[in-house]
């Protein structure tokens, strides 16, 4: 099973649908080949027991599992701090194909 990640806002309905789209498309850009998963901070939890994230990337402040990396996506909407974000992003899904 590829590597998912978990983009999670409050409704579920236009940031995550923003961010999951620019996510896809960079991933996709560097050669990855990996699940991309919308969810609203209430559905988070179940999202996660079911499919188990390589990353989560949330838009606001929310509790997630320490086990889980997770970024801040606000930079793939405001573009202030994107390079960053997208290294980090593809350092850990980077791992996660290689199984690490």
């Amino acid at each position: 099973m590829k590597p998912a990640i978990l983009v999670c806002c409050a409704s579920s309905v236009a940031t995550s649908t923003v961010v999951a789209g620019k996510v896809r498309e960079i991933l996709d850009e560097h050669g990855f080949d990996v699940e991309v998963i919308q969810s609203s901070f209430a559905e988070m939890n179940s999202k996660i027991e079911m499919r188990r994230p390589c990353l989560i990337m949330v838009t606001g402040a929310v509790s997630t599992p320490e086990d889980i990396p997770t970024l801040v996506a606000t930079p793939f909407l405001t573009g202030i701090g994107k390079e960053a974000i997208v290294k980090k992003m593809c350092e850990i899904v980077g791992q996660a194909v290689a199984g690490k």
